[in-house]
């Protein structure tokens, strides 16, 4: 049915209304897209684009300028560059009247050691120092000279099987033991091997394996004492033994043990000896609940196997 033949059904519009509008010649103009329009849309696209282009250079610049640090050093936080070794510093020292910057200079000059030149000239400054008063700058200067001249024969020198000299320096400074640094000679080049963290603050004894391969270091603060067996040939450490002792133990005999935050476990050692290649064993002293209860302990670590045996000492042997 037409549109028309609708309107004359429900009498809306006159019939001579629809017949005059038939013969008007009027014609309905089809809806086009004016060229206008288009334009301005083109406009609003390129417009669209451009600013998302100046967003995203935008982002990323700024993206660029924010600070990126993937893993903090110690040149990172000094903020400066590093203060390399200066063996003419402690050259200079050796002429000092007070006697701790004289030692200090006396063991910072074995630094010298990969430096020909200054190395001779260490070796030379130091020799006056042998008739020293001060027994321990004597000392040092012997050390330090048999480490120079390439003498190394210090019994607190250990001679490894991979043909390395292991040693510290400032040896036995305090009541409690040496520096806390070990040094390596390989291939006649020193490098400064293994630096135990804190509160591992003195090294008190460095004992070879039978085989020469590994050293049962024995590590102490003014609080508490530990042990770690180094594997210097194939660079591989086993735990801190006193500690793993300790929770060990607790664990068996159902003891109360806490992780203290310092890692103090106000914890010692005694008898420590390699029983093979592979095998330390030391008695210990582990301490609970704030040192109220002590248990008297042996400990046998088997290195190669990370096995670890926690006895009550026999106190008759």
């Amino acid at each position: 049915m037409k549109r028309e033949d609708i309107f004359r059904e429900f009498g809306l519009i006159d019939e001579n209304l629809i017949k005059a509008a038939e013969n008007s010649g009027v014609k309905v103009r089809k809806k086009g897209i004016s060229k206008m329009w288009i334009a301005l849309v083109s406009c609003l696209v390129l417009y669209c684009s451009t600013s998302t282009v100046l967003l995203a250079m935008a982002y990323y610049e700024k993206h660029d300028a924010e600070p990126y640090l993937r893993y903090l050093t110690a040149e990172n936080m000094e903020l400066q560059p590093v203060t390399h070794y200066d063996a003419n510093k402690f050259l200079q020292a050796l002429k000092s009247d007070n006697n701790e910057h004289v030692y200090v200079a006396i063991n910072r000059l074995v630094e010298t050691f990969n430096d020909e030149r200054l190395r001779e000239k260490a070796l030379h400054e130091l020799h006056p120092f042998l008739e020293s008063d001060n027994q321990k700058i004597a000392d040092a200067s012997a050390f330090a000279i048999d480490i120079l001249s390439k003498g190394y024969k210090g019994t607190t020198i250990l001679q490894l099987a991979d043909g390395s000299k292991i040693f510290t320096l400032f040896n036995n400074y305090s009541d409690y033991g040496s520096q806390n640094v070990i040094w390596r000679i390989k291939d006649d080049v020193l490098e400064e091997y293994y630096h135990f963290p804190a509160p591992s603050l003195y090294i008190r004894k460095m004992i070879p394996s039978p085989d020469q391969k590994s050293i049962a270091v024995v590590t102490v603060s003014n609080k508490s004492e530990f042990i770690q067996i180094i594997n210097v040939e194939e660079g591989i450490n086993s735990p801190e033994l006193v500690e793993s002792a300790r929770i060990k133990y607790g664990a068996q005999k159902e003891l109360e043990t806490w992780i203290r935050t310092d890692h103090e476990n106000y914890s010692y050692v005694n008898n420590i000896a390699w029983k093979d290649d592979n095998t330390l064993q030391f008695e210990a002293s582990l301490a609970y609940e704030n040192t109220e209860i002590i248990e008297n302990v042996t400990v046998t670590y088997q290195f190669s196997n990370k096995v670890m045996e926690v006895k009550e000492l026999n106190e008759s042997r």
